[in-house]
């Protein structure tokens, strides 16, 4: 058999739905709102402090989106790259997914609400710099000031969009080996990019929010794609699943410890700490997308089970909802009802936050995304013959 043939087998063995991966975007998401709508601070009782160490390094669920990111639309691009529609349907499919709630969102914010109400004095005082997220670039733009109160959790999908406008060429004229070496190529990049910037005593939040400083999470997701779609490497992780798992759980330990528990702006966490966790988390892909068996299996038939599915479809209302809702709403009632907050009501707040942006997002999914959503069916991808090997 040619090479293009046993490429084509390895891409349709693995590009059938992955239902723990829709649990794996469920855990990100629980990680991320926790993190963003905390309001524990020290001194907080002995008791409460795992907690206060689990809520600080929620940010790894960004880290964790990045690279399923990576992995999902690397491992579509592949799979379409021999159709005649092969950028329209995917710029068209990405539009559709992220586009409508977005600036639906933004809409409701800067040209309706101002119609009906005065605006929050936070919202009021940076809305000037609004630009920053119509052109989705606020990744940019805020670490030096320039963030919209409320809304600052935008920049995780700016860095997105970016991604979604240059990857798709990649791949287009690569194979799945070729960019293996370009994957490699960009996370090296990034982590020598972080460095200079540490050298140079940039901003921390520039590091953590500059798209450059964050493509090797996105390219060790893509790699994870590509090498599913190798068949002799396909073959060769079939075999070894239990050494790709020790490997990611050894990388995963190892990276929390030399980052002293995930900290946010540690040196080491900002220079190979993003590197490694992101390794670790195309591990863990990698092991969704293989046949597993014991513990492993248990494992993934949990991440896949109805729950965790259901929240990981409507994640993403909840990534868009949660911050407005916390900053202009939460917050306010919460005082009004406590007054001084104690940990423990903090931990109930986070609980609410969190059941409530699922409710809202659910309600947004099933009665306005869906609308759109129903529109992708007509950017399936078009077979052409196959390109040259």
């Amino acid at each position: 058999m040619s090479a293009g043939g046993t490429d084509k087998l390895a891409a349709a063995e693995v590009s059938r739905h992955i239902p723990a991966l829709d649990g794996i975007r469920a855990l990100a998401i629980l990680l991320v709102i926790p993190h963003n709508v905390d309001l524990l601070r020290p001194p907080v009782p002995t008791i409460d402090y795992p907690a206060v160490i689990f809520l600080h390094a929620g940010w790894i669920g960004v880290q964790l989106f990045f690279v399923l990111s990576g992995f999902l639309i690397t491992g579509n691009l592949l799979d379409t790259r021999g159709s005649g529609n092969y950028f329209s349907a995917f710029f068209g499919r990405r539009a559709l997914r992220i586009m409508p709630l977005y600036f639906a969102m933004l809409c409701s914010a800067f040209v309706i609400a101002p119609t009906i109400t005065t605006l929050p004095e936070g919202l009021r005082a940076t809305e000037n710099h609004q630009v920053w997220l119509w052109t989705f670039t606020s990744n940019w733009a805020a670490p030096f000031g320039a963030e919209v109160h409320g809304f600052g959790h935008f920049w995780s999908l700016a860095v997105e969009e970016q991604f979604y406008l240059l990857w798709p060429f990649i791949v287009f004229l690569c194979r799945p080996a070729g960019l293996l070496r370009v994957c490699a190529g960009v996370a090296v990049l990034a982590l020598a990019t972080r460095c200079w910037l540490i050298y140079e005593h940039f901003p921390q939040e520039a590091l953590y929010m500059f798209t450059i400083c964050r493509m090797d999470a996105l390219a060790l997701g893509a790699a994870a794609a590509a090498l599913l779609r190798i068949p002799s490497t396909l073959a060769l992780l079939q075999r070894s699943v239990q050494t790709v798992a020790w490997l990611a759980a050894g990388m995963l330990l190892a990276t929390t410890v030399g980052t002293r528990g995930l900290a946010m702006y540690e040196v080491s966490t900002q220079s190979i700490g993003y590197t490694l966790l992101s390794a670790a988390f195309a591990l863990i892909l990698l092991l969704a997308a293989l046949p597993t068996t014991g513990g492993l299996r248990t494992v993934m038939g949990l991440l896949a089970s109805a729950p965790l599915r259901l929240i990981g479809r409507y994640s993403y209302g909840m990534y868009v909802f949660h911050l407005p809702l916390h900053t202009f709403f939460g917050i306010a009632l919460l005082r009004a009802l406590v007054g001084v907050v104690t940990p423990t009501e903090a931990l109930v707040y986070i609980v609410v936050i969190t059941a409530v942006s699922f409710g809202i997002a659910a309600l947004s999914y099933e009665l306005f995304e869906r609308r759109f959503l129903r529109l992708k069916l007509h950017l399936m991808p078009q077979p052409t013959p196959a390109l040259k090997p």
